[in-house]
């Protein structure tokens, strides 16, 4: 099980509530960018995080990869593969990228899709949702042998009913 959070926007706080709650249960914390926190704070220990368009500390890298539970995760912001206008881009990078799962922030919405057999993932934003959803949110990513099972929480660590996903 990991967890992937986005767009924390200046708001440590969510972010330390999030690490606290699944640092010692999670194999894996994602940040998605734009927390717009300095690379060098300590809060990133134990949380891979890369550089949003809100990010401006050199210290960040544009993506990562990881190697999460046998499975390899592609991490990125997306706004340099401009995810706002879908996911044709981004998808064509995670295939180069031989990845597994693709984690994506930016639209502040969240997204849990299969495309020629990579998940594609947004968390949603902890700190400003947009769309849809008006609430503040993580995603929750469970491997269930080649199926994955996407759950989406709130900031009070409450499953979301209606974003629950098994793809």
């Amino acid at each position: 099980m990991f967890v992937v959070m986005s767009d924390s926007h200046y708001d440590r706080d969510v972010v330390q509530s999030i690490k606290s709650k699944y640092l010692n249960e999670a194999t894996a914390i994602f940040h998605c960018g734009d927390s717009e926190l300095p690379s060098s704070d300590e809060i990133w220990q134990g949380i891979t995080v890369v550089a949003g368009n809100c990010d401006y500390d050199s210290g960040y890298h544009d993506f990562l990869t990881q190697e999460v539970e046998g499975k390899k995760v592609l991490i990125t912001h997306g706004h340099l593969f401009y995810v706002g206008l879908g996911l044709d881009r981004y998808s064509y990078f995670a295939e180069e990228k031989n990845a597994d799962i693709a984690l994506f922030g930016h639209i502040h919405q969240p997204v849990a899709q299969k495309i020629n057999n990579i998940l594609y993932v947004n968390p949603g934003s902890v700190a400003q949702p947009r769309g849809k959803y008006d609430i503040k949110m993580y995603a929750i990513i469970e491997i269930e042998g080649e199926a994955f099972k996407v759950s989406y929480r709130n900031l009070q660590h409450e499953p979301i009913p209606e974003l629950q996903f098994r793809l």
